[in-house]
This record gives C-alpha cells, structure tokens and sequence, in this order.
C-alpha cells in the first residue's frame, strides 16, 4: 500500500485528518448532523455516518479546514487521457504552437511509462484511491463495535461503505490491469490494517469481490430504505445509485443482459435529461474573434471562441448540482486535460446541429494554449489573425478540447450512460428498433432541433458506440477500447504520428498500439511497486 496508507498506524490517526473534513462539510451538500464526530476515536455511529457524509469522499479532492468548503476535485483517471484515439497532438501543432511543451503530456501520448511512473504523479488517481478505500474499509471494521443507534443507519452506513470500496476498486482495476480475467489484478483490500499489502490476484478476483460488495451494499440500503434516488444528497449513494454502477461494471465486462437489467432500473429510479442548452447558466458568451488570413493577407475565415462564464464561475457546485448524475465525482482535467481531439473524434461531429458541440467545444482551449505562438495582433485596427503560414501547421480539429464544467470530466454515472448502455445492450441483443428508440430520447435533449435529433439514428451497435463517444468524450474512450477490444474482439488499435525528438519535426515515426499490447494496464509507480513487491506492468520503459 503507498506510504501514506502504510503510517496510518492507529484509528485515531485517520479522525485527526478528516476531523475538519465531517465537521466542517459546507451546508449546500450535507445538511446533515454529525454529532460526536470531532472526537479522537471512533466510539459513536454518528461518526461514521458522518464520514460516510463527508463531500470529499466523491465530488472533492480536499476540504479546506477554514472553510470546510471543498477546494478542488481530484484527477482520477486522466492518466489515460492522452493515450487515447480521440486526441491528437499533431506533430506541426506541438512543435510550433506549443513550441514542444507540456512535455510530461507528451511523453504519455508516445505512450512512454517515464513520466506515468514517476511518483509525483501518483496524487492523480493511485493515492486518492487508496485513501478512499482505506476510510470505507475503517467504517467496515468500526461498523458493528461502536455505539450504536437504529437499525436502518447502521444498513445505510454498510451498504455507502462496500458500495465505495467496489467504485473506487473497479477505478483501479479498469486502470491498471489488463481485461481477461486470468491476467494479473489490483486484489481487494477489505480491511484497515495498515501494514498489510493485498496480492494483486487476477482480475477474476478482483471482479468477483466487487460484484459481492454490490450485492451486499444493495442489500444492506434496501433494509435501510434508501431504494429511491435522492438528487439533494447525491453524494450518499441509494440502491437506483448502485444499479448503475453495476451496469457500468457489467457493460466493461461485455455482460449485456446484466447490464441491461442495471441500467433500467437504474433509470426507472432516476431518468432527468438536462436539456443544457434551454438552462440559463449554460449560455454562450462570445468573447474573442480571430481571423484566418490567405496567402494575400486577406481575410477568409473568423475563428469564434465561446465561453459558459457563468457555467465556470459556478466550479465543480455545477457538478454537485447537475440532474443526470447518480454520483457527483468529477476529474479534474489534470494530464492531458488539454489535448487537442483527433481527426476522427472532430469528424464524428455533426456540428452545426449537435448542442455538445456547439456548447462544450466553442471555447478552442488548445488555441489558447498555443495563443502566443500562431496568433497575431494588427495594432492599427487590434485585430487578431493567424497568418497565412501559420495555418497551415494547423488542422481544424487542433483547436478544440472539451470544455464544460470548466474542463473537468464526469467519473459519476448520469442517466444518460444509463442510456447509453440500454441502447448498447438492445443492439447487440438484435432489438435495434428500440436501441433507436433510446438514442432519440437522449439526442432530443443533445440536438438544436428535433429533426437533428432524429437524422440518421439506425440502432445499430456502431451507432450506439458513435453516440457513446460523442456523449461520453474523449476522457472515456481508453476505457471503452479497452473494453470492446476485451469483450468484443473488436480489434482496435491506436495509431499515430509522434516524433521521437520532440523538438524536431524530421524525427516523425508512426507509433501503433495493437489490441494485445500489455501497455493497455497503466504503469505501476516505481517506489510503490518496489514497496509492495508488485511486478511493474510490462511493456513500459
């Protein structure tokens, strides 16, 4: 287990360190009591179900002890943000508009282990993670030798605790293991002892235990009566929050009809689609203006940047208060937050009719990024441009990334992934007729018009897949890779143009990542493999 786990020796270390955490939880996202909590030992169930309450456990990262107001979210999963085929950092884009920086992102998106193993990167997904884990696991142990107060808290506290234990281990086990199920996985820690280091075991195993924990906390927020959504205290998961998160699991997993089970009870429990772009906050401010000269001079095309000003004012609180999701946990953009999206992502677009492009793409953030670099000022009349020449190192789908929420992505489930793998499952089960019918219930809140929403939609697998990207964006797209090349055979690969100097752009090469290579599971880093005696990953250099 990492260092920081690993000098949790004793229980009342961990309340001196979340103490301000359950004290001081801002009164917009639990309202709830949380006596005895302050003290130095666990004795009460108050306390625990307090903890069980805290907001950092999903939607931050952090508490800030003045405030008791959550400070930032964490960066869980980003790590394979540039790995993906839906980004793309053209070489003529990284040598002349980032002039070969970022090059931590750089090195990931050659897919190189130097940076991914470095221990200062472990504050992305691995030591959150684990942290989170060892507070469900301390409940757990805690749950039946504290004082005691009715029945249906005691289920509550249960079912919220092995739920997150399953959550944050399925995390790390679709991060840093393969998909078959003999292959080595993460193990399952269900315990509090420190000290203790879990065998990695296979994915099997680790699956099997994460599927128990969703049974058991099922069972346990049945007796408790939380069987019906509670959009207000999100945060705390119900049984409907369970359900679609046994879908997303099951779905990774290839198991269709499981999936398809989840994800419509998931949805009779809850099933709001927001229609973002009739909501006020969502408006679109344009802000900046840029033209694209020709080999004259002359202008012939104007680059629009966009912004949601008051969508980003309102920070990771648009999560917490966002309809669709079952479970408010955000990633921050962290590593390769930024990319460009790839050649195939900006084709898959129809973008003069589909909302999401219009409202989370418009802000052009890697033009940004590159602002200094290919955009000019004319000081006569202080207008923007791009040269004629600069053009040309640019491909239209370099200047857009994702934007809304300020640049983080969702990690929670929403209601429309609820609808997503309905679709998915109805397809593969030959019912494409109703696979449609589920894509047009989603595109209606999606599309400027209904006509928009309805063009072109067959049911198909591949359809369903396309809508998937579109909806779930590039923050997923290694994940469901992984997958389908897992459970479908789908015989993915990611292909690309690196340079192998980053600075020279005679140093071009084409790296290709087959289905089978050993580097889909992220590196392990080094201090901690070496600590816990892990084999690192293969493959990584």
């Amino acid at each position: 287990m990492d260092k920081t786990i690993r000098n949790m020796k004793k229980i009342y270390a961990i309340i001196a360190l979340l103490g301000t955490m359950i004290l001081g939880a801002c009164s917009d996202f639990l309202d709830e009591p949380t006596d005895k909590s302050g003290s130095a030992y666990i004795y009460h169930m108050d306390q625990l179900y307090g903890l069980m309450g805290s907001i950092d456990l999903y939607l931050f990262n952090n508490i800030d002890s003045d405030t008791g107001e959550g400070s930032s979210s964490g960066a869980y999963l980003t790590e394979a943000l540039p790995l993906s085929d839906a980004v793309e950092l053209s070489p003529e884009f990284y040598v002349y508009g980032l002039l070969s920086g970022e090059p931590t992102t750089y090195e990931a998106y050659c897919w190189q282990g130097e940076t991914l193993m470095t221990s200062d990167w472990m504050i992305w997904t691995w030591t959150p993670v684990w942290e989170r884990i060892y507070r469900f696991n301390t409940v757990l142990e805690y749950l039946d030798e504290v004082v005691q107060t009715t029945a249906a808290v005691h289920d509550q506290v249960e079912g919220e605790a092995r739920f997150g234990r399953a959550y944050y281990h399925f995390m790390l086990l679709t991060q840093y293991c393969l998909w078959d199920e003999d292959k080595p996985g993460i193990g399952y820690r269900d315990n509090a002892k420190a000290g203790e280091i879990p065998g990695r075991e296979t994915v099997g195993y680790t699956l099997e235990h994460i599927y128990e924990d969703l049974r058991l906390a099922e069972e346990a927020l049945t007796r408790a009566g939380r069987t019906t959504f509670d959009q207000t205290r999100n945060f705390r998961p119900t049984v409907p929050t369970v359900q679609a998160f046994r879908a997303r699991v099951a779905l990774y997993r290839g198991d269709y009809e499981l999936a398809l089970a989840n994800a419509t009870e998931a949805l009779k429990a809850h099933h709001v689609l927001v229609d973002f772009k009739n909501e006020p906050e969502y408006e679109l401010e344009e802000w900046s203006w840029i033209s694209v000269l020709d080999e004259e001079g002359e202008p012939v095309d104007e680059i629009v940047i966009s912004s949601m000003f008051e969508l980003d004012d309102m920070d990771v609180e648009a999560v917490a208060k966002y309809e669709e999701l079952y479970l408010p946990n955000v990633s921050w953009e962290g590593l390769g937050g930024t990319c460009p999206i790839s050649k195939s992502f900006y084709e898959l677009w129809d973008r003069e009719n589909d909302a999401r492009w219009i409202y989370f793409y418009s802000s052009c953030t890697p033009l940004l990024m590159a602002y200094a670099n290919l955009v000019e000022l004319d000081p006569e009349t202080w207008t923007e441009y791009i040269t004629h020449e600069n053009w040309q190192r640019l491909k239209p789908w370099n200047l857009y990334s994702y934007s809304r929420f300020a640049g983080n992505s969702l990690i929670g489930m929403t209601t429309a992934e609820m609808y997503l793998i309905k679709a998915e499952c109805e397809a593969r089960s030959g019912n494409t007729g109703e696979a449609a019918e589920t894509l047009r219930t989603l595109r209606y809140t999606r599309f400027m018009d209904e006509a928009s929403a309805e063009a072109g939609v067959t049911g198909s697998v591949q359809d369903v897949l396309d809508e998937r990207l579109r909806e779930m964006g590039a923050f997923w797209r290694f994940f469901d890779v992984k997958r389908l090349n897992g459970a479908e055979d789908a015989g993915i690969y990611v292909r690309r143009e690196i340079l192998t100097n980053p600075v020279d752009l005679n140093t071009r090469t084409v790296l290709e990542i087959a289905p089978d290579d050993p580097r889909w599971a992220l590196p392990f880093y080094t201090f901690e493999a070496e600590m816990m005696g892990w084999e690192q990953n293969a493959g990584w250099k």
